[in-house]
């Protein structure tokens, strides 16, 4: 019962924060929707196994901080949360109230990023204004609330289901070294998609799938060597929801 309070709760604040982001603006037009809608399907679609058994990381959450750095919030909070649920249906088959859970987490998630990122000053607007050293407090404080919203929604759910305590649940699932890097990095990449992005337009698709892969092929092979050394032994762990 507490679970399903929970998750309902998630999801309606997710909406309500949609709503409270704005009418999105249609006059961008249908493509640059459709380009992140498909590029953030794509970060769902992938994701990391971190070593020792304890969870993964999703590449969602690079395409979700580039999404937020290049649309305004009224268009970046509906894309994120649609690409979440969408991916939860089509890629790992989840029923449906989880796929709204992950909605409704993306929504909660990206608007109290993109919210954090414009209230320490930060500008996304061209490339020149994303290139400032004035984005660089507003880029780290940005990345520091979408990982702690994030993981810490996920670690709610978890505690209420095994009645473990949240805060013990957080820190088993996703305060050691591996979670902790790995979210720098994807942020990094989210960073460097944006990037690419304003500078190439469309064409920054390609580019950005081949780096997604080296990357995800070169954390992979790291995490299946680190889990077959002599000594390693893994754990049981927490399901991360990937966003």
């Amino acid at each position: 019962m507490a679970v399903t309070l929970y998750v309902t709760l998630v999801v309606l604040t997710g909406a309500a924060f949609a709503a409270a982001a704005g009418a999105p603006d249609w006059s961008v037009g249908g493509l640059p929707l459709l380009f992140w809608l498909l590029a953030n399907l794509l970060g769902e679609a992938l994701w990391l196994p971190a070593p020792k058994g304890r969870g993964y990381l999703s590449m969602a959450s690079a395409a979700n901080f580039a999404t937020l750095l290049c649309l305004p919030l009224a268009l970046a909070v509906p894309v994120t949360a649609v690409a979440g649920f969408l991916a939860d249906l089509m890629f790992r088959r989840r029923v449906w109230y989880r796929a709204l859970f992950n909605a409704g987490m993306c929504a909660i998630t990206v608007f109290a990023a993109a919210t954090a990122f414009r209230a320490m000053g930060g500008a996304s607007h061209t490339l020149n204004d994303l290139l400032s050293p004035l984005n660089a407090l507003p880029l780290a404080v940005a990345a520091a609330v979408y990982f702690l919203v994030n993981t810490w929604l996920v670690a709610g759910v978890v505690s209420l289901h095994r009645r473990h305590p949240i805060w013990a649940v957080w820190r088993e699932s996703f305060a050691f070294a591996y979670e902790l890097v790995g979210a720098v990095v994807l942020h990094l990449l989210g960073f460097v998609f944006a990037m690419l992005f304003f500078t190439w337009g469309y064409m920054s698709a390609f580019v950005a799938v081949f780096v997604t892969y080296f990357v995800r092929d070169a954390y992979v092979r790291y995490t299946a060597d680190t889990i077959t050394r002599p000594g390693t032994v893994s754990k049981p762990h927490a399901e991360r929801t990937p966003s």
